[in-house]
């Protein structure tokens, strides 16, 4: 008798992705474009803040991007005074990394 052990790890973390990581990553959005340091011109800038998850072989995660074409500008120019994406994954990577520990057995 086998165990597919690779078939359940990934079910695991196809689990994991759904449950926990899409949370994070709508939450970033949400985060992000709450707390977008900038004056809004049109609004384009802060609708456009989208999370998302990450899913490949190696790693498990979610993310916030812009989705302008001036999101660039708005991270890295002036020193980044108007940057938001890194700011947001550092206000949520504490919890999130306890949440994973848990949801996977280990102590907050």
């Amino acid at each position: 008798m086998a165990l597919d052990i690779s078939g359940a790890v990934k079910k695991v973390i196809d689990k994991f992705a759904s449950d926990v990581c899409d949370e994070y990553a709508y939450n970033a959005a949400e985060l992000a474009k709450d707390n977008a340091p900038w004056q809004d011109r049109s609004g384009n800038a802060r609708r456009m803040l989208k999370g998302f998850t990450i899913k490949t072989q190696n790693t498990v995660g979610f993310g916030v991007a812009h989705r302008v074409e001036y999101g660039e500008y708005l991270e890295m120019a002036n020193d980044g005074k108007y940057a938001i994406l890194y700011p947001t994954i550092e206000a949520l990577r504490v919890k999130f990394f306890a949440d994973a520990a848990a949801y996977f057995g280990g102590k907050k």
